[in-house]
């Protein structure tokens, strides 16, 4: 694999991972345009990728990650279940639609509209809240895991985002913009080792060589800078703002494919 592509691609997948755009659809179209994949070995290469992005988030989530598995709190606790079933349930979902994602595909785009017209419309709701108080969500629970897991698994189908689709699920549940993000981002640990090792169980592990370590580095120091950046953007900015943006990002990615 050829290195400076390899880069581009790596640096692309770490910023696009946490915005409502589709970093696995833009992924697999580039690796096939610059690195003349055939689309299966794209789609698989853009699985293995997420790896990096994997990393940088529990680097970043270290210290509560580790609280996460000793289940130091009932808070941990609970939280722990919650990512164990939300894990396994977006396999169950994800799983079957990777299988069949040229038929998956199709829907892609219309579903990452619906994802930016969401974020639009839970923006507004948001500023409408200001004025008055909201009462807080109650947690999550295991009927929590399986709605998010099946949110989850959906984003297997290129052309929709992962971060987009189960951030603004947590925003409709009533969660406040940097818990959203942060639970979104957790939730996003397991879920990329469990798709790689999977993966590689089915279809054996890929060859590694240079090219493929620089994507993978490039991908977990973007992935870690952007995180960073978009956690504290969410904490200096009003956050419905930074929804309606959000939103208008989703719905321009959609632009190119209706004409």
């Amino acid at each position: 694999m050829d290195p400076i592509k390899a880069l581009v691609l790596g640096l692309l997948q770490g910023v696009l991972e946490w915005l409502p755009i589709s970093s696995q659809g833009n992924l697999v179209l580039l690796a096939i345009t610059l690195l003349g994949l055939e689309p299966s070995s794209a789609l698989s290469f853009s699985v293995y990728l997420h790896v990096g992005t994997g990393l940088a988030a529990l680097v970043y989530f270290r210290r509560e990650v580790a609280r996460i598995i000793m289940r130091a709190s009932e808070d941990d606790r609970r939280l722990f279940q919650f990512l164990a079933t939300a894990t396994f349930v977006t396999g169950v979902v994800g799983y079957p639609l990777f299988a069949f994602v040229g038929l998956a595909s199709l829907y892609g785009e219309a579903l990452l509209a619906l994802t930016g017209v969401a974020l639009l419309a839970t923006g507004l709701m948001q500023k409408g809240g200001e004025s008055r108080d909201m009462p807080p969500p109650d947690g999550l629970g295991f009927k929590d895991g399986l709605i998010l897991g099946v949110v989850q698994g959906l984003a297997v189908i290129p052309g929709l985002s992962r971060s987009g689709v189960t951030t603004t699920a947590l925003l409709i549940k009533g969660f406040p913009g940097k818990e959203a993000f942060r639970i979104s981002f957790l939730m996003s640990i397991p879920a990329v080792f469990a798709a790689a090792a999977g993966l590689a169980i089915v279809e054996g592990i890929p060859p590694v060589d240079g090219g493929i370590l620089v994507a993978l580095s490039a991908s977990f120091v973007s992935a870690l800078v952007s995180i960073d950046l978009l956690i504290k953007l969410a904490q200096r900015t009003r956050f419905w703002k930074l929804c309606v943006v959000l939103g208008l990002i989703a719905l321009l990615a959609v632009l190119p494919s209706l004409f």
